[in-house]
């Protein structure tokens, strides 16, 4: 059963049954219904004399689950609604509310706000992969206005960050800074960290995003976010979805024959991420492992000793070494157990012996 609540001005009387009667006209006869059956789905809930001597209308069409021919329900009540327009004593005609449109609203709803979340997912490890701090002046050098003031400390207490302030549309802004004005400029000369003009030079280029991958992936979304901003403003504001904002949407978030929707290019961008990182990413957290788990110290006689701190392991290592080599093979396997990244193999060869180098690099005597 869909619900459409309908608020009318008008001039003169108008009874359920003139109105129940515009609908019979419509689907009556196309699906067997009586004038009676038809005036059955109508309520009015009341009429109001208005300053002006008008009066306004209240009034609710339950629709019930009929096999339809070819048309949407929310066609029939929109011809409905327009021949009820062309009737005599209507002066306006307003959809105040619509179980269709919500039904329709709420699931594009649900994915408007998974992609914004994982937008927001994408550009906060963007913006940490550059050590750019989540603030007021960050948005300022990219132009970027919160859609509301941000109160930073509130916002770490609900473990969100300002992206979560900030207009969906504007995401893809993080392309390039704004240029410096004039008095920005010699404000930033007078830097007291700002010694050499490449230290100047320097400040310059940190205030972009300097990461080609990610520049990439910024400038891949930007067109298309405008028409999910557009679906994401009439879904939050109950409007009627258009045909064209629906195609836009789903032009935007699906894959065409031409080109990657956002969807895909979110799920592109983790992928590439983790190909061009996954070996860096391993050994800096075999090297953190190491790190807790051996500690190097001398004997008397100022012979290296490996100490083995078993708070970090559960292994069948001895308490401690005194050569490197007695030890490395079980060290990689280990290690091997221990730091395990998503799609991710460690037991190819050629990596192995990275990783002999990175265990070499940090523990050989002879480093």
């Amino acid at each position: 059963m869909n619900s459409i609540k309908i608020q009318i001005n008008h001039q003169a009387i108008i009874t359920k049954e003139e109105l129940a009667l515009v609908l019979y006209n419509e689907i009556g006869e196309e699906y067997d219904l009586s004038e009676e059956d038809v005036e059955a789905l109508f309520s009015i809930e009341n009429i109001l004399l208005l300053p002006n001597d008008t009066f306004t209308t209240n009034f609710k069409i339950e629709l019930p689950e009929i096999e339809l021919r070819d048309i949407e329900p929310q066609e029939i009540i929109f011809s409905y609604l327009n021949n009820l327009e062309s009737g005599e004593n209507i002066l306006s005609i307003v959809k105040t509310n619509d179980s269709i449109l919500q039904d329709v609203s709420l699931k594009y709803y649900k994915e408007v706000i998974e992609l914004e979340m994982e937008m927001r997912n994408v550009l906060t490890y963007i913006l940490a992969y550059d050590t750019k701090n989540i603030e007021n002046q960050l948005f300022s050098d990219f132009g970027i206005n919160n859609s509301e003031k941000i109160d930073f400390e509130k916002v770490k207490e609900k473990y969100e960050n300002g992206l979560f302030y900030i207009y969906f549309n504007h995401y893809a802004n993080f392309t390039e800074p704004q240029k410096l004005k004039a008095n920005q400029i010699v404000e930033l000369l007078q830097n007291p960290s700002i010694m050499t003009f490449d230290d100047f030079k320097e400040k310059i280029n940190n205030r972009a995003i300097n990461e080609t991958r990610h520049t990439d992936f910024l400038l891949s979304i930007k067109t298309k976010l405008l028409p999910l901003e557009k679906m994401r403003n009439a879904i939050m504001h109950i409007r009627n979805l258009s045909k064209k904002t629906i195609d836009n949407y789903q032009k935007a978030v699906e894959d065409t024959d031409i080109e990657k929707g956002v969807r895909s290019l979110i799920n592109d961008f983790w992928i590439i991420e983790q190909n061009v990182l996954n070996e860096s990413t391993w050994l800096a957290l075999a090297k953190s492992q190491l790190e807790r788990l051996i500690t190097i110290t001398q004997d008397e006689s100022e012979n290296i000793i490996y100490k083995m701190n078993d708070n970090y392991y559960e292994y069948e290592f001895e308490e401690e070494y005194s050569d490197l080599d007695d030890f490395k093979s079980d060290l990689i396997d280990y290690l091997k157990d221990k730091i395990v990244l998503p799609d991710f193999d460690p037991d190819d060869d050629n990596f192995e012996d990275k990783i002999i180098q990175m265990i070499n690099f940090n523990y050989s005597v002879d480093r």
